[in-house]
């Protein structure tokens, strides 16, 4: 019995593939047949290029990749063509003069199955349009482009400092209480309040983000975007993912339905409330894009887009900072002459603090939190650098090139504040920093992270000086795994008080 099971299994696998390679090249026919693609290395079946996208170093590869086929070329991830955008000019003039062309979004399977192309990141269309433009103004409504968000960025960054005390003298991996304090940040904005850093509900979510993002930015996450159906059944780290979802899904629904019983239509205290009273201007309007569904799925995009980058730049920054003592230095002398010590920085110093600006801008060009950004999708067919693409091509922007470009930063592989400053020391900025995307697809956070960013840093520095647990000439900045995001390894650091 078992020795005829296995010539019927062979001629199952046989089938199965013959089968996928037609359908292989009836895809390729119907490529041709659109106009083709531009140029690229040549595919196998089934695999695409995947035998050389090198794990682990994805963004690398297409750059190397683009040095042979230009800053426009064709990969196929699997069955799917995918045009990568590669260097500041070809992004540039496809994200910013094509702004309308190239702002859909590109389908992602991790994503798909949790938010089944809702809420504000992966919806497209007039869904998308509208949820933009009422989150930029509900946004706006809570604080964020004014003074009211930098106060409670402040009021954070001094819960922060005095976490941060009790560590004074003992190693320690900051990544919790960074995670801790930047959530925390967007939390009143979308919630209404803040959560205590020992609050095990809290931490328990930000634990759902970390692990979602890391398996994302592993090779699970990469081969499930590229061949899903396959991985459904294939034992892995991935399906935790949507175990992951889920948790954090029926979180926020709990949120939602508080809200509703102490909320006072017309008089919103955040995101939630103002989201739900549009519910009930359009309850009669069976076209209308504010559902209960796209509010959960816009508010969980909002608590973990204003989550993890942010708190990652953070946490890859401190890293940096310990391995060059000389610019921590020099950072905190440029705070001591402009601020001093008595009063807590404020973003109206970050103009008179030339180098520390340019450090952070730095920090941000050199970790490149998302390397190949989230995809786009053409909205209509279009040409970019002489080449034809057709409605709905998949495109990878991929933001790294940009901030690693010769031809607008020096010795772009190296990390270089004087990337940002002009011969006179002044902070001069670049049009080729993009660590936000550009176009119509940019971060509507992108103001809030570097208000952040620039608050944390500076009055952490201000009142602690950074040692490194070991040798600064041994800490190694490879990221943990590169994917959807570079994810920085694991460290530690002792703190003195100043």
């Amino acid at each position: 019995m078992g020795s005829m099971a296995i010539p019927g299994l062979t001629a199952l696998l046989w089938l199965f593939v013959l089968l996928a390679l037609a359908r292989w090249r009836w895809g390729t026919r119907q490529t041709q047949r659109k106009g083709a693609l531009p140029p690229g290395p040549t595919p196998l079946p089934l695999l695409g290029n995947l035998l050389q996208l090198v794990p682990r170093r994805l963004d690398r590869t297409l750059m190397e990749l683009s040095a042979r086929w230009g800053p426009v070329f064709t990969v196929r991830l699997g069955p799917r063509p995918a045009v990568v955008l590669c260097g500041y000019a070809a992004l540039r003039d496809a994200l910013v003069r094509q702004a309308d062309a190239f702002s859909g979004r590109g389908a992602m399977a991790v994503f798909e199955p949790f938010t089944r192309g809702n809420g504000i990141v992966f919806s497209n269309g007039q869904r998308w349009r509208t949820l933009r433009n009422f989150t930029l103004g509900a946004l706006k409504e809570f604080g964020l482009g004014s003074r009211t968000i930098e106060e409670r960025i402040l009021e954070e960054a001094a819960c922060l400092l005095g976490e941060l005390q009790a560590t004074v003298g003992a190693p320690f991996d900051p990544q919790q209480l960074l995670h801790n304090a930047v959530s925390n940040v967007i939390c009143s904005v979308v919630f209404g309040n803040r959560y205590g850093y020992d609050d095990p509900e809290f931490l328990r979510l930000l634990d759902l983000f970390s692990d979602n993002f890391r398996i994302m930015s592993s090779r699970w996450g990469e081969m499930y975007n590229i061949f899903p159906s396959l991985l459904n059944w294939i034992p892995g780290p991935h399906h935790r993912i949507f175990q992951n979802f889920e948790e954090l899904r029926i979180f926020i629904s709990e949120q939602i339905q508080r809200h509703r019983q102490t909320r006072q239509p017309g008089e919103p205290r955040d995101f939630i409330d103002c989201f739900l009273d549009q519910m009930d201007k359009e309850q009669k309007n069976p076209e209308s894009h504010f559902q209960e569904e796209t509010l959960v799925m816009t508010t969980h995009n909002l608590f973990f887009g204003g989550t993890e980058t942010t708190s990652i730049t953070l946490r890859s920054g401190l890293l940096i900072l310990l391995k060059y003592p000389e610019v921590t230095a020099k950072m905190q002398a440029e705070l001591d002459a402009v601020v001093g010590r008595m009063r807590t920085p404020s973003l109206a110093d970050r103009e008179h603090l030339p180098y520390t600006n340019a450090v952070l801008h730095e920090l941000q060009r050199f970790t490149s939190v998302l390397p190949l950004g989230l995809p786009r999708a053409l909205t209509h067919n279009t040409h970019l650098h002489g080449h034809f693409l057709p409605k709905g091509t998949f495109v990878i922007p991929l933001l790294v090139s940009a901030h690693r470009d010769p031809s607008q930063f020096k010795d772009p592989d190296c990390f270089n504040p004087t990337n940002f400053l002009d011969d006179k020391g002044k902070f001069q900025s670049n049009d080729a920093f993009m660590p936000f995307a550009l176009g119509k697809r940019m971060c509507l956070g992108a103001g809030l992270a570097r208000s952040e960013i620039f608050l944390f840093f500076t009055t952490i520095l201000q009142r602690f000086c950074l040692l490194p647990v070991g040798s600064p000439a041994n800490i190694d900045l490879t990221p943990q795994c590169t994917g959807l995001g570079n994810v920085p390894p694991a460290f530690q650091l002792r703190l003195v008080a100043r």
